[in-house]
């Protein structure tokens, strides 16, 4: 490994809350950071993105390159010791697919990462990613895959359920249009989530640390701190906020009619995607035992502390 002085450090997804949050995390420590921004793209301001000219003004050196184009973007990994992937085509358009973005071009930046001599890269996959997956956790075994394939060492991190998505958003938007959560599917299995501020401590401190020592060039991080299931967390909210909430349940196909498009069918997508998901309590306290984190409990992300 190439001595600390001089280190660089390459996000890709930097735009995004989780990129923008590591990036923020090294810059406070001092590290050289380099973000990748796409010539021409919008600056996004909602609370889960981050403003490339926020980072800017902290100190990240930002080039412009276009991660479905690797010859926009080969010449910024020159003297980068570690790159991070966070972009993903989850809350984009197309072209930005799943395909396109968590596939081919984590595919193709784990290439050229190799090329240029870079000591670590870490993608960011989801929980469930496997072979007999489904959706986005397959996809995402599909850019693990293409990451192997390159030969680069590489750390793949596979967090749980976001508590600001899939609480803070999901149920929590349905919580404001009045007293009614309405859920897709008859069952409601157990589901594992994370904090998103805890993924942000581990993927800062899995740069830090530098390539892993491991036999295989991938090394895989399961990384889950609390079980519960949607109705379960419909509950704690329902006492948390002091109000009666009434849950609903939908079939797969009907719409989500608690809130107004175009939220509506954004959530009625991601209910849907999950409908079918088999039940979890896989949670992974040995992470952190192992790095330091004291996890967020659902409790703590409800209460806004």
């Amino acid at each position: 490994m190439a001595s600390k002085e001089g280190f660089m450090y390459l996000i890709f997804g930097a735009t995004g809350s989780l990129g923008g949050k590591v990036a923020k995390a090294l810059l406070a420590k001092g590290e050289r950071v380099r973000v990748v921004a796409r010539p021409g793209s919008e600056v996004r301001r909602g609370a889960r993105f981050t403003d490339v000219a926020e980072l800017q003004r902290l100190g990240a050196e930002v080039v412009e390159g276009d991660l479905l184009q690797p010859e926009t973007f080969a010449q910024h990994l020159d003297g980068v010791a570690a790159v991070l992937m966070t972009a993903s085509g989850t809350k984009r358009a197309p072209p930005d697919t799943l395909e396109a973005v968590d596939v081919a071009g984590a595919g193709a930046l784990a290439r050229a990462a190799k090329q240029a001599g870079v000591a670590h890269l870490v993608f960011i996959s989801a929980s469930g990613a496997g072979p007999d997956a489904v959706g986005i956790p397959r996809l995402k075994f599909e850019g693990e895959n293409a990451v192997r394939a390159s030969g680069q060492r590489s750390t793949v991190v596979r967090p749980a359920m976001f508590m600001q998505d899939w609480i803070g958003f999901v149920l929590g938007a349905q919580l404001q249009g009045g007293g009614r959560v309405q859920l897709v599917g008859s069952g409601d299995p157990a589901r594992i989530f994370v904090h998103e501020d805890d993924v942000v401590k581990l993927v800062t401190a899995l740069l830090l640390a530098g390539p892993h020592g491991d036999r295989e060039l991938t090394k895989v991080v399961e990384y889950s701190t609390e079980s519960a299931s949607h109705e379960q967390i419909v509950g704690r909210m329902a006492r948390a906020a002091g109000l009666p909430v009434k849950v609903e349940r939908i079939a797969v196909g009907e719409p989500v009619t608690t809130v107004p498009e175009p939220l509506a069918g954004l959530i009625t997508h991601l209910l849907t995607m999950v409908a079918d998901a088999p039940s979890s309590t896989a949670v992974t306290p040995e992470v952190n035992r192992l790095y330091g984190i004291e996890p967020t409990s659902i409790d703590v992300f409800l209460s806004g502390a």
